[in-house]
């Protein structure tokens, strides 16, 4: 059989899938974290203006809550990601060789 006859294999590069999981989960999780932050938030806000009897302010709620932990929860997402692809891809290279 001829070498012309066999078409050589092209390999996609894994690395570029890598960074798009790692960016989606980041997202994924800070999202998450907003949401959750906001409804976190809401009820402490309302919560503290029954208690209190002052007046409702929602800016508080993105401004202390919600955003804090949408960084916080996107920097696990993305520390988290990245150590997971990381851990992946060395365990496909020791199982190549």
């Amino acid at each position: 059989m001829s070498s012309a006859a066999v078409a050589p294999t092209r390999r996609r590069s894994t690395i570029s899938g890598s960074i798009f999981r790692v960016v989606l989960a980041t997202i994924l999780f800070t999202a998450g974290g907003m949401g959750l932050g906001l409804f976190l938030g809401i009820v402490g806000t309302v919560l503290f203006a029954l208690l209190s009897g002052g007046k409702i302010d929602m800016t508080n709620a993105y401004r202390h809550v919600a955003i804090p932990l949408a960084i916080l929860c996107g920097a696990v997402g993305l520390v988290g990601s990245t150590v997971l692809e990381v851990r992946s891809r060395r365990t496909s290279a020791h199982v190549s060789r």
